[in-house]
């Protein structure tokens, strides 16, 4: 859902610097905006996925260990 949200305030913001680059007379700076916020956003999407995959690989160890805790009480 974070994610959803953070690609719809992209588009807007990309869209509205694209917009200004029309009327610019130096469009560069516009589309230094436009293009660096994908970048961002690019960065922020990956930065999560891998926090998640990190908390997801602690979880399944985390339930390895309990398994092996429930099978062998004695340990």
């Amino acid at each position: 859902m974070k994610t959803t949200i953070y690609f719809i305030i992209t588009c807007f913001i990309s869209t509205g610097a694209f917009m200004a680059a029309l009327n610019l007379k130096n469009p560069f700076p516009a589309f230094a905006v436009a293009f660096g916020i994908w970048g961002l956003f690019v960065w922020g999407y990956v930065r999560r996925s891998k926090k998640a995959a990190e908390r997801e690989s602690r979880e399944r160890l985390f339930q390895s260990h309990m398994r092996l805790q429930y099978r062998n009480p004695n340990k």
